[in-house]
């Protein structure tokens, strides 16, 4: 059974043409999300992102630069959460001084919200730290998104 939707926002002092290269670009992605990523932005195309040794694996469903961005989600291997079988939305609204990135997870089953939550927490906080012009610390994955994942 699916959980309730994950839903964070936060505020990046860049436009949002730029906001959006770091969801499209992979060597954008990476200063922020993940070791790896093979990436084709377009309805269709492949989103692949590699956290060490473990990848996401999803496909980008909507593409609205740069406005919106929908994307097919799921860990590559996992029977609980596999491949496109939760849906991420991206919307970039402009504000006074940046953008508003707004993200709602959802199709996630039961076991992964949490761990989910906790990995928007920590990789939108490098996202923002990114965009206020500091380079966050290099990548690494916390073990509490991985303990007990399949």
């Amino acid at each position: 059974m699916p959980a309730e939707p994950y839903r964070d926002s936060i505020h990046i002092e860049a436009d949002p043409d730029l906001v959006f290269d770091y969801f499209t670009r992979p060597e954008a992605l990476v200063r922020w999300m993940g070791d790896r990523a093979v990436v084709d932005p377009r309805p269709g195309g492949e989103f692949t992102l590699w956290f060490d040794e473990r990848c996401v694996q999803g496909r980008y469903v909507e593409v609205d630069r740069p406005r919106r961005l929908v994307i097919s989600w799921g860990r590559r291997g996992s029977r609980e959460a596999p491949p496109f079988s939760s849906t991420l939305e991206v919307n970039f609204t402009p504000e006074v001084d940046g953008t508003r990135v707004s993200i709602v997870h959802s199709g996630l089953p039961d076991g992964e919200r949490t761990r989910h939550a906790l990995g928007w927490t920590h990789y939108l906080g490098r996202l923002q730290q990114l965009g206020a012009g500091s380079e966050p610390d290099p990548h690494f994955t916390p073990a509490s998104l991985t303990d007990g994942a399949d």
